[in-house]
């Protein structure tokens, strides 16, 4: 069996992974950018400053507008999650006992047959072909098909 080619990336054309391994670069620079405010948080709470003096003669008004900022973010975070706390229970109250998959109904040989316009014997033979090449016309009807006929055992 052959591999798929994101197993074997050599098998890529040298502009495709160049290409993706740029779209790889800038996704992995914009997480570390969404991070970025987080990390300089926990830096300054630990006394490393990684942009400079952050505290200067006001550090008693920067710090209670770290912590009025953090009592938004809070705020702001518990109000979507408990949105989708309540989205996932209304949803689950809804649908709790409803089971909406159902098994297809099985097709028979002749519905097959109704379908495609074509003789039940042409048909039949599908079933047991080993490969099979259908033609269509241009409005996407099946108008035959080259059967190739399974090895006998």
């Amino acid at each position: 069996m052959k591999t798929l080619i994101f197993e074997q990336p050599s098998l890529a054309s040298l502009p495709q992974r160049f290409g993706w391994a740029c779209v790889t670069a800038i996704f992995w620079m914009m997480w570390i950018y969404l991070w970025l405010p987080l990390v300089t948080l926990a830096f300054w709470l630990l006394g490393i400053f990684a942009y400079g003096d952050f505290i200067g003669s006001g550090a008693a008004q920067q710090l209670a507008e770290v912590g009025r900022l953090a009592l938004v973010y809070s705020c702001v975070v518990l109000a979507m999650g408990g949105g989708l706390l309540l989205w996932a229970r209304v949803e689950f109250v809804r649908f709790h006992d409803v089971n909406r998959r159902t098994r297809p109904i099985p097709v028979g040989l002749d519905e097959v047959a109704d379908y495609a316009q074509l003789p039940m014997e042409e048909v039949s033979k599908w079933s047991n072909a080993r490969r099979m090449v259908a033609h269509h016309d241009q409005h996407g009807r099946m108008i035959s098909a080259e059967v190739q006929a399974r090895a006998s055992t």
